[in-house]
C-alpha cells in the first residue's frame, strides 16, 4: 500500500536526525549576519534560541558548501529517485526526498525587515534558525488567496535548514532516470532559475526544485 507523504516523513524520523543545538554552522553564521546585524541576539533571544554557543570556527562557508557534494549531482548519478509532489496553485513541483527533512503546517514567522520578499522570515525550529521562503515568489507563481499557502517542506542542505511554504502536499513518487530530463527549457512559463530539471509525469513535465540554488540565492 502507498504510504502518504505525512506517513513517510513521519517513519524516516528525520526531525530526530537532524536535530539540535550547539554553535552555528557556517551557513547560518552567514545568514544571520545579513539579515539580522547588529540586532541578532535580541532577535535570537525572541525566538528563544541559544546565543550563549560559541560561533563555530575552523570551517568558513565556502568550505562548508565545497565538502557537500552539490545535490543535482547526487541525484544525476541515481538510477531511481523518490519525489514529494506539491502544489502552488494548479501547478505541481516536485522536491527529491534525499533533500527533505519534513513537511510541517504553517506556524507564525518572525519578519526581517531587510530581507526581500522571498524570505518571509525565520521561525525557530528544533532550536535551529530556520529562514522561510515563498516558493510562489521564487517560482514566479500566481499570489494565493488568504490561508492557501498552508504547509512548509522542511530542508536541509550546505549546513541551513530552509522552509518551502507550498500550498499542499500531493504524494509521493518514485522515479527512473530516464523520466527526468536535466535540460532546463523556458516553456515551462516559470523562473528556471530554481529548477533543477523537469519531471516526465503522465501528459506533463513537472518541475524539480532546486533547494542547492535557491539556499545559495540567499545567502549570496
Amino acid at each position: 500500500m502507498n504510504k502518504s507523504p505525512e506517513e513517510y516523513f513521519t517513519e524516516q524520523n528525520f526531525s530526530a536526525q537532524k536535530a539540535g543545538g550547539g554553535s552555528f554552522s557556517p551557513a547560518e553564521r552567514a545568514f544571520m549576519d545579513k539579515y539580522l546585524g547588529m540586532g541578532e541576539g535580541e532577535f535570537l533571544h525572541k525566538l528563544g534560541i541559544d546565543v550563549a554557543s560559541p560561533p563555530e570556527a575552523a570551517q568558513d562557508l565556502h568550505q562548508e558548501m565545497a565538502g557537500e557534494q552539490p545535490l543535482e549531482d547526487l541525484l544525476r548519478n541515481a538510477e531511481e529517485l523518490q519525489m514529494v509532489g506539491f502544489f502552488l496553485g494548479n501547478q505541481e513541483f516536485t522536491i527529491p526526498t534525499v533533500a527533505v527533512q519534513e513537511v510541517i503546517r504553517t506556524m507564525p514567522v518572525s519578519k526581517l525587515p531587510t530581507a526581500p520578499r522571498m524570505v518571509a522570515g525565520v521561525i525557530n525550529l528544533r532550536g535551529k534558525v530556520t529562514p522561510l521562503v515563498h516558493l510562489r515568489d521564487l517560482l514566479a507563481v500566481g499570489s494565493p488567496r488568504l490561508g492557501e499557502d498552508k504547509f512548509i517542506i522542511v530542508c536541509r542542505r550546505q549546513g541551513l535548514q530552509l522552509g518551502m511554504i507550498i500550498e499542499r502536499v500531493h504524494t509521493m513518487y518514485r522515479v527512473r532516470q530516464s523520466d527526468i530530463d536535466w535540460g532546463i527549457e523556458a516553456h515551462l512559463g516559470i523562473n528556471v532559475d530554481f529548477v533543477a530539471g523537469l519531471l516526465k509525469l503522465r501528459e506533463q513535465l513537472v518541475g524539480i526544485v532546486s533547494v542547492d540554488r535557491i539556499i545559495a540565492s540567499i545567502l549570496k
